[in-house]
């Protein structure tokens, strides 16, 4: 079954502790640009985190033309194989999260993979705002851009204001 981090998105604090944990993990620096989790900002002060959903049928997998991207069945994650990626941006554009981006310096295809079957970001975030869950669906239906995101949390917020 898939794995997949969770975000609770009125939690976030925008903080970046899980960007931070996450480039030090996989880069061995703190780089926010080089974090496989990615907090976009949008008005009216929404912390949007951005995060690989694991998709069961996956578009990223599909759409890569080298096949580079592929499921581990055993941990129940989507992995890129980097020998593979020619960083052709096809997976990029696939992902309905844009949760895929092309490594800045490496410029191959990369995105959470779970630390292979781990994450130190839901353990680091201090506002509880991540969760691991092993999820017994697709979670396809989880997979927005950060924009549709924000969106539907605007208009949350000024119904509840109202």
């Amino acid at each position: 079954m898939p794995r997949s981090v969770m975000v609770e998105y009125k939690a976030c604090t925008g903080c970046r502790t899980c960007e931070m944990i996450c480039s030090l993990k996989n880069e061995g620096v703190i780089a926010p640009s080089l974090s496989r989790i990615r907090v976009y900002c949008y008005p009216p002060g929404l912390d949007i985190p951005t995060v690989c959903v694991q998709c069961l049928k996956a578009a990223c997998v599909d759409a890569c033309p080298q096949n580079a991207i592929m499921k581990d069945e055993e941990l129940g994650i989507v992995i890129i194989d980097e020998k593979l990626c020619t960083g052709c941006g096809l997976c990029v554009e696939a992902c309905p999260a844009k949760a895929i981006v092309i490594h800045p310096t490496r410029k191959v295809a990369f995105k959470c993979q779970l630390c292979m079957g781990e994450a130190p970001c839901v353990e680091a975030c201090p506002a509880n705002a991540l969760s691991l869950y092993i999820v017994p669906f697709d979670t396809r239906i989880f997979a927005k851009s950060p924009e549709r995101t924000a969106e539907e949390l605007r208009k949350h917020i000024l119904t509840e204001e109202a």
